[in-house]
This record gives structure tokens, sequence and C-alpha cells, in this order.
């Protein structure tokens, strides 16, 4: 079967676009004709590679499979199950087309391959591994657990830098104002008096914004447009990455994330069956940072040759003491999957604490130093205008 886009009429007059499977395009016409549907344009849907679903959308599409395939529901009736939930969503060819797959005879695993952009390999891995294995459901039980914890802490991260976000923006829309608004206004005022030094740099920005305003949004539009550009470039980021390891706090945070989903994901990698090299190469893509990805590589190399996994991770100095001290007491008892499993609890819970510690912190002190700005570019024009001015 193929998958066919159209655009139509419904018995109501309204337009409607969707996606149909059929053998043809006549049949996908027949069937759309049988459900009183005038067909408008129709053609093959381009698919293979162009869906990027979201990240809560695949949460959602994963829980509801676990669900279904535990609930004695069929792999294919369940993915039918699925479909007709999404047949509303923009993606929803992707949904038909496992369907489609399946249907034909293909691992669900084979399916998920023709949509990279959505499904990782570490998924593809885990779904291929139940498949081998007879355990379909415990891997999307196992795959939710992964996918929703890291999605909770990517939450909680942006959470944390959204306040420090928002008090910069306000802080800077209030210096803009006083600069272009309030200061300009009081310049007569402050004709022929004596004036501190602060009170004339002050008036001096103020001046300097206002009359090249212009090419001040010119360039700070240029300069947050080539800010953004490098920043999202990989190199860069792998570099500002390794910079921040070397300041204390940043390297807690990305060492605890980093560990808690390594640990999280091996640990159900290697319950399913996948040997040790394999799930650290699929693991290690879910690290997201250069530094402990190159030690990995090593460490695989180190394992190829017979070296116990504890003693290579040791050797790069980035992982902590309490990882390789319970990995290598994993490997002495040989239950490496509940020993990893445990750390990654131990992250889990040592980040939470991590990142709550930060945003009690960081408030106070955002508005201790917003305020300290906007209060000297106050005072400063203030000042002159009062008998204390003297004091100065």
């Amino acid at each position: 079967m193929a998958l066919f886009q159209y655009a139509a009429l419904g018995l109501d007059g309204k337009k409607m676009r969707g996606v149909i499977d059929a053998d043809s395009l006549e049949q996908a016409k027949e069937r759309l004709r049988n459900r009183e549907i005038i067909v408008t344009q129709m053609g093959l849907a381009k698919k293979e590679g162009r869906a990027s679903l979201g990240s809560e959308t695949i949460i959602h599409f994963t829980r509801d499979l676990s669900g279904l395939l535990r609930s004695g529901l069929p792999l294919y009736e369940s993915l039918l199950t699925i479909e007709e939930k999404y047949r509303s969503h923009k993606f929803h060819f992707l949904f038909l087309d496992l369907c489609d797959q399946v249907k034909q005879g293909k691992d669900l695993s084979q399916a998920l391959m023709l949509y990279p952009k959505t499904f990782n390999s570490v998924y593809i891995a885990m779904v291929a591994s139940g498949e081998s294995t007879g355990s379909l459901e415990k891997a999307f039980v196992q795959l939710y657990k992964v996918i929703s914890r890291n999605e909770k802490f990517r939450r909680q991260i942006s959470s944390a830098m959204i306040y420090p976000a928002f008090l910069s923006v306000f802080c800077l829309s209030v210096l803009i104002g006083l600069f272009l608004f309030l200061i300009p206004a009081m310049k007569e005022l402050l004709e022929g008096r004596e004036l501190h030094p602060i009170t004339k740099t002050i008036l001096a920005i103020s001046n300097c914004l206002e009359k090249y305003l212009i090419f001040f949004m010119i360039g700070g539009a240029s300069l947050i447009g080539g800010v953004v550009f490098v920043v999202k470039t990989k190199t860069f980021k792998d570099q500002c990455k390794k910079w921040l390891l070397y300041i204390p706090f940043f390297k807690t945070v990305f060492t605890e994330s980093v560990m808690m989903r390594f640990s999280r994901v091996l640990a159900v990698l290697l319950s399913s069956g996948v040997p040790i090299v394999e799930a650290l190469k699929l693991s290690r893509s879910v690290m997201n940072h250069v530094s402990f990805e190159d030690a990995i590589k090593k460490a695989e190399e180190g394992i190829v040759q017979g070296r116990k996994l504890s003693d290579e991770l040791k050797k790069s100095g980035l992982f902590p003491s309490l990882m390789i001290r319970m990995l290598a007491t994993a490997e002495e008892t040989g239950n490496p999957t509940e020993m990893l499993e445990h750390v990654a609890d131990i992250y889990e819970e040592q980040l939470e604490r991590t990142l709550v510690q930060f945003t009690n912190l960081l408030q106070p002190v955002m508005l201790l130093i917003l305020g300290v700005i906007v209060g000297v570019v106050l005072l400063s024009v203030l000042l002159p205008l009062t008998d204390v001015s003297t004091l100065l």
C-alpha cells in the first residue's frame, strides 16, 4: 500500500486535508467518495524523513502504545487505535504509515527508521531489542520512563532560566525608557549645575542613544542575529560546553545531568539484552556533551581489548568517584543493570536539589543586581536636583 495526501470538501462545504492509505490512486479516491468526501487534489505523500514530532507527542505515543500492548492488544491493532487518535494531527501520515508498514509484515523498529528526526537511535534500538526478545511491551514501558524523565529535567532547567531572563529583559526595558524618555526630559533642569562624573556619564549615554538610536537598533539586531547563528552551530556549542566544565556550578549541573541520562539509558539497554559495546555507543548519543562522549568512545576501545569499563572511565577524569566506585562494584557482582539504575536515581535527586538551590539563590541576587543598576541611574540624575547633591 501507499499513502496519498488529499485536499477535499466535506458535505458541509468545509475544506479539509488528510492522508489515506490505498493500493492505488483510484482506490484512494474511491474510498473517499464512499465517505462522501469530494476530492479536489490528491498525490503521493512525501513522508520519509520529513516528520519531526514534538517531545510531548512522542511521550504520549510511547505511553499509549505501552498501555495498549500491556492490555494484550496486538501491535497492529494498537497502532490503529493510536492512528485514530491522531487523525487531526499535522503528522497523521506518520502514524498511518507505521500501521501500513507493520501490516505489510515489517518490524516496528524498521518502520521507525524511516523517521530519524522523530525516533533516535536509542529509541529504535530498544524497540528492536524488545522485538527480538518478545517483550515489546516492556521495551515501551522502559522507553516511556526514560524519555518522560529526560523531558521533565529539560523543563526544569528551562524553568530555572526563565526567571532571570524575564528580569533581564524587564531591566533592559526600564533602562531604555530612562535613557530615551526620562533623562532627556530632565536635561533643562540640569543645565548650569555642577554635575558629578557619574551624572555626566549617564547624560552622555542618553545623548548618544538619542542621537544614534537607529544605528544602535540596526547594530543590536545584527549582533543578536549573529549571536543566534553562531550559538546554533554545533562547533560553538561543543566548545562552550567544554569551557563551562571549568566553572564549578555549571560543571556540577552538566555532570549530574549527563550521569543521570547515561546511567538510565545504559541500564535499560543492558536489561534489554543489547551488547555492552553497542549499548555504550547508543548511550553516548544521549549525553549531549562532547567531552563525556569522547571519554565513552575511548572506553569502548578499552572494553574491546578486554579491560573494565570502570577503569576506562576513571582515566578520563570526568566521571565522579561515586559513579566509578558503584560501576566497579557492579562489575564484580555481575549485576550492572540494577546498580546503574540506582546511580541514575542518585544523580536525579542531586540534580533536582541543585536546580532548586540555584533558583532560590538566583532570584534575590538578580533582583539586587538589577535594583542597583536602575538605582544608580536614577540617583545620578535626581541627586543634582536636591540639596544633598553636594555630598557627591
